[in-house]
């Protein structure tokens, strides 16, 4: 018997086609189900790079509106949202930026409540274990009594030890609160916050004397294989310009946790 006749090898590369063909269809209808109507091609630029330019030309314009004061339209406001609630659905798929995108999507929704996260984004960051340390030291030092409270000055949080950081971090504090039972033991309870409150131009103006100053790049496969200026910029301020225009609302994030206060 010829090989091409044998039913076991002719139907199992047809089955794999089809498993094949039905895990992408599946792939494209949860990409669309995440990245609905305009998202969709604004979550294929940030991914590919493909597009990049006119993505930043699109961009820089409503930077160049902001920075002027001058209204946004329908259109601006429509694009301004579903840009950036693409970049909160996409950090959500990333696991170095999942926080941030949840962080984001706080924003947008515009309730200005506090928001919980992981502490991990905090405990796991070398600036703020630096500061933690620091407290720990400071409240050692201090006479043992029931309740001791201690907090760092505000400093800039961001670091690359812990990646979702990088993006979702900006200005904030460490608190601990040392609690002393009876039977002598003590537990530290942490308690790291951070304003999400983006910089306004004005500020960045006046800060570096150009509002542009702090202007982020976001990766993409394009950049990632020929370099950083193939990345799309986005500015802070234009951020912070959504809450401006009704489109967003700053709150306060923040994550708790305790240990044990290691004996003297």
């Amino acid at each position: 018997m010829h090989a091409s006749l044998d039913p076991g090898r002719t139907r199992r590369p047809r089955t794999w086609r089809w498993i094949t063909a039905a895990a992408s269809l599946l792939a494209l209808a949860a990409l669309i189900a995440l990245f609905p109507g305009r998202r969709f091609g604004l979550a294929f630029t940030l991914g590919t790079g493909i597009g990049r330019d006119a993505l930043q030309r699109r961009i820089d314009a409503l930077e160049e509106l902001a920075i002027a004061g001058a209204p946004f339209d329908a259109d601006d406001k429509r694009f301004a949202s579903d840009f950036y609630r693409t970049l909160a659905s996409g950090g959500r798929l990333v696991v170095f930026a999942r926080q941030t995108g949840r962080m984001m999507d706080h924003y947008l929704d515009g309730s200005g409540r506090d928001y919980r996260l992981d502490p991990g984004i905090f405990a796991g960051n070398a600036k703020v274990r630096a500061q933690m340390a620091a407290l720990r030291e400071a409240v050692a030092a201090q006479p043992r009594q029931p309740r001791t409270q201690l907090q760092s000055a505000r400093f800039y949080m961001p670091d690359r030890s812990q990646a979702d950081s990088v993006y979702g971090l900006y200005y904030g504090r460490v608190r601990v609160l040392r609690e002393c039972g009876d039977a002598g033991a003590c537990r530290l309870r942490w308690r790291a916050e951070v304003p999400w409150e983006w910089p306004s131009y004005d500020s960045l103006r006046r800060k570096y004397g150009d509002p542009h100053a702090e202007s982020f790049p976001l990766p993409n496969f394009a950049s990632a294989l020929l370099g950083r200026q193939h990345a799309l910029y986005v500015d802070n301020g234009l951020g912070e310009h959504l809450a401006r225009i009704g489109l967003a609302k700053p709150f306060l994030a923040y994550a708790e946790w305790d240990e044990a206060e290691a004996p003297r």
